[in-house]
Parts: C-alpha cells; structure tokens; sequence
C-alpha cells in the first residue's frame, strides 16, 4: 500500500534525479507493449513511479542515460538528459561536471517548484543541493531527500587523498544541515553518512533491491558438490574496479595447484572486455569463459543453474554498496564470495563468504574451502534460505521506502 502524503487540493509533484539507467527506453517499450529488456531485478526507477501513480502523486524523472529523449507517461514525465563531457573527465573536470549537472537540476527545480526532490548518488555532489534548500517556495524551502545507492567511500578504505577528504565534509555539511531526509541501500551507507554529518538533519532509512516471484524461483539447486570442476560466476559490469582481473589471478593460482578442480564463468560487458579477453588468451586461461551480457531469461536460468557459487570480487577502488548480483546469488540459492569492501555479508548472514579485498590469497582459500569441504559448502547453501526474504519484501522496496521518506519531510 502506498503510504498516506499530505493531502492537497494539486497532486503531490515530485522531481527525481534517478540516476544512469534508460528510463526513457523502458517507458517507450512498456507502453509499444514490447517485451522489456531482460534484466533479473526490478527496476528501481519503475518502483517509485508505481508508487507514484497509487499515492496519485506526478513525478518527473530525469536520468543521464547518454541518449537524450523525453516521453508522457500519463500524469508523469520520464526525461534521460546526458551529463556533459566534462563530467567523463578526469580529476577536477570531472568533479566540475558533476557540479554543474546538479546546477541543471536545480535551475529545473526552480522552474517546476516541485513539492520535493529527490536525488539518486552519483548524479551531483551533495554540497550543490544545499543552494536548492536555501530558496523558498512561499512559506517553505524545497525539500532535497538523497537516495545513496553507493557508499561515500570503499568500505575499508577511508579516503586519504586532500581533494577526496574535502569533498567528503562538504557531503557531511549537506546531510548535517540540509538533506530533509536520506534513503541508504545497505548498512554500510547509513554508517558513512552518520559519520560524516555527525548528527544527520532529517531521517535515514534503508530499503533493498526487489525480486519477482517466478524468475529465480525457476533456478534448478546447485550441481552436486562432488561434481568437478567446482563452477563459480561472475556476473555484472566488465571493469577494473569490479575485480574480473583479480578472477584471471585467482583461476590461475588454482589451476596451477589443483588442475582440473575450477572453472569460471564471467558475464557481462565493459570497457575492460577486449582487455580481458586479451588477458584470457595470452594467458591460456581455458578454465575460464567469457559471454557478453545474458539476453533472455533461458539464458540467465542456464547461466545459474550452471553454477555451485558465484562471485563478487569488488577492488578497493569502488564504492559498493550493495550489489544486487550479491543478492540474486542468494535467490538463486548460491553461496557468493565477495570482497570485504562489499557490505553484503552483513545483510546475506553466512550466505556471503568474505574475502580480503584485492587479495588473491585469500579468495583462493575461500574457494578452496568451498570446493573441499561438503559440510561448509551445505552450511553456506543453506544459509541462502535465511536472506531472501527481505529482497521479495515489497514494504523494502525503493517506492515504499521513499514513500515514507516523503511523508516525513511533507
């Protein structure tokens, strides 16, 4: 059920700066009656707009997908608007770009004077929005409600470099004094962000990634333990700070002292494919396939049925927060092993196996383990069972979540 919002004699307006996805494209395809593109988990940007339409609220979403379009959605407006090249700079430039794409969305604000904004991490640094907060509509200011779906830094990783510690107490000045409220993907968010605001102005809540009944549900138990080679894969975006790179290491340690025992699966596209596929080759890495990105839902069944594990090798480099990967393992109950700077091991309980970030060595022996000890392995299968419940639970779902949150800054 939606949750009740202030009730006004003009719909409830809302802006939503939602983040890199297409939703332009997913709108157009919903509405031509196309099947939409296969993905496992339920759109985030579509949850709050069906949120949206049973509160009898009108969103505006702009996201900064790089193809520029807009399209009527009934009483809502779906737009993507690309963030200029300066943001895919680096250093400065790239800090500029962000800064003046959250101009953008402020001189937007101003000219809708929705009754409240919301902003997706990522799309600006949170210091801009504090000049939306300072401007009156009437009586009262603009209320800014912040969806972190990354942390503030790596988990681990406290930022060291000067520009970074700067940019991370201008986050604290915001979420001290201006975010009305925030909405955190795992733990880990909402500890960052107590930290750096010491006392945050408004609420945090948390919500989590949602799943269909009837896709993963379909997904056949894992192959028997005994059988080899023991199977583990990778799913997502082919990047550096993703860890596939780590993978070529790690499959290339244990094929050398266990030949034969492993074998790898990595799924997905990125700028790093060609050079993975080129490291795959000059290294003679036949235990490990490469496959783009899973096109049908045949596919995607086949790709983790295949599987006795799954991995998530996140470097230092990133700022993961909760990986929805690291959850599907769980629904496809599959026992993930992740780097200790993704926070899911506290929400997946001992379904989630940590490793120490960057460390070959110790991936090795959590695979090792997995692999040699049918006990530990069935514990960890097991534990899969204990974790889903909250990713089919819609009341944690974006929609609700941000529902609540609206409904205490209104």
């Amino acid at each position: 059920m939606p949750t009740a919002v202030n009730q006004k004699a003009k719909p409830l307006r809302i802006l939503y700066a939602c983040g890199p996805g297409d939703v332009v494209g997913q709108y157009r395809d919903l509405l031509a009656g196309k099947p939409p593109a296969f993905q496992v988990g339920m759109s985030f940007s579509m949850q709050f707009v069906d949120w949206c339409t049973a509160a009898g609220a009108e969103a505006h979403l702009i996201s900064w997908f790089t193809h520029p379009d807009a399209l009527q959605v009934g009483p809502h407006r779906v737009e993507n608007r690309p963030k200029g090249r300066v943001f895919y700079s680096h250093g400065l430039k790239h800090h500029l770009g962000e800064m003046l794409y959250g101009l953008k969305i402020i001189a937007q604000a101003l000219r809708e004077r929705p009754d409240v904004v919301i902003v997706d991490s990522g799309t600006t640094q949170w210091i801009i929005l504090s000049l939306l907060t300072l401007v009156r509509m009437g009586k009262r200011r603009i209320p800014v409600i912040a969806v972190i779906h990354n942390t503030l830094w790596p988990m681990g990783f406290p930022p060291k470099r000067p520009l970074d510690r700067i940019l991370r107490s201008l986050d604290g000045l915001f979420f001290r004094h201006f975010a009305a409220a925030t909405v955190a993907v795992s733990p880990e968010c909402e500890r960052q962000v107590r930290k750096v605001a010491g006392k945050p102005h408004g609420p945090i809540y948390q919500c989590r990634a949602q799943y269909r009944h009837g896709f993963l549900d379909h997904v056949s138990p894992p192959p028997p333990h005994q059988s080899r080679p023991f199977r583990t894969l990778f799913l997502g975006r082919i990047e550096e700070n993703k860890g596939v790179f780590l993978i070529l290491a790690i499959a290339e340690r244990l094929e050398k002292d266990l030949p034969g025992h492993f074998a790898w699966r990595i799924v997905g596209s990125g700028s790093a494919s060609d050079e993975l596929t080129r490291q795959v080759k000059e290294r003679d890495l036949t235990t490990v396939q490469l496959e783009g990105r899973i096109p049908d839902e045949p596919k995607a069944l086949e790709t983790f049925n295949w599987a006795h594990a799954m991995i998530v090798p996140t470097t230092s480099e990133f700022c993961e927060a909760l990986p929805m990967v690291a959850a599907e393992s769980i629904l496809a109950g599959r026992p993930v092993v992740v780097s200790d700077v993704v926070p899911a091991w506290e929400v997946l309980g001992h379904a989630a196996i940590k490793a120490k970030t960057d460390s070959v060595e110790s991936f090795v022996e959590a695979f090792r383990k997995l692999a040699s000890d049918p006990a530990y392995y069935a514990q960890c299968q097991r534990a899969t069972a204990d974790a889903q419940a909250q990713f089919y639970d819609a009341s944690q779902g974006l929609g609700t979540v941000l529902g609540h949150a609206i409904s205490s800054v209104l």
